[in-house]
């Protein structure tokens, strides 16, 4: 028998939407990565239309699943044979610190589990939220076919959880300026040229949100 519960059933089934990395090392200007994708942030506003999106998830009773990066801590990486160049920069920086303010989800996005069916993924280790995680398989639980997706960065972890979802059957569609880049040259790289021919559609938060509605609305009808 399928588990039940009291939330409100999502105005769009089988929709959900998926964050990645939305935590204030990113995010916030005191956070540790804020420097490095500062100009992108502030050219679409990128913070302020994840909450919008957030919101709107809310609104319509759509889940969001998280697809964080691996928090690191010492001894993350040790006996390791293969580090790529990210892993290198996170150890000695100490991106995403567990136990840290800079690993926690920005003030506003942060997850609703029992209000909202919200769920928190296993950590990614590398660039795609699926890769080695139970992301597909906690998607699948639910029937998710759609998703809609945002986060950090737009070239990178964004990007290449976008494309393991293609190559698993999933509908894509990416939100471009719910999303950043470490410069807003690869940022605009990734939105422009390469987002459109890899997914289903790519959008504006905005867009997504009033063709969201008006799904609802002609459904309601």
């Amino acid at each position: 028998m399928a588990a039940t519960t009291e939330r409100p059933g999502s105005l769009l089934p089988n929709t959900a939407i998926v964050l990645t990395d939305p935590y204030n090392d990113f995010l916030h200007p005191e956070g540790k990565l804020y420097p490095a994708i500062q100009s992108s942030l502030l050219a679409t506003d990128t913070a302020a239309r994840l909450k919008v999106l957030v919101a709107a998830a809310r609104e319509l009773h759509i889940p969001i699943f998280y697809a964080l990066h691996k928090t690191w801590k010492a001894g993350n990486y040790d006996g390791w044979n293969h580090l790529t160049s990210s892993h290198q920069r996170i150890g000695q920086m100490k991106f995403f610190e567990e136990g840290t303010w800079g690993s926690e989800i920005l003030e506003g996005l942060e997850p609703d589990v029992l209000g909202n069916g919200d769920v928190i993924a296993s950590k990614h280790w590398n660039s795609s939220g699926f890769a080695n995680t139970d992301l597909n398989y906690l998607l699948r639980q639910r029937g998710i076919t759609h998703l809609v997706m945002g986060g950090l960065t737009a070239n990178t972890c964004l990007e290449s959880t976008a494309r393991d979802a293609r190559e698993l059957g999933f509908n894509v569609t990416l939100l471009s300026d719910a999303t950043a880049g470490f410069s807003t040259a690869v940022k605009d790289a990734a939105t422009d040229l390469v987002w459109p021919i890899i997914v289903e559609k790519v959008q504006t938060v905005d867009e997504w949100i009033s063709d969201s509605r008006q799904k609802v609305a002609e459904s309601q009808n």
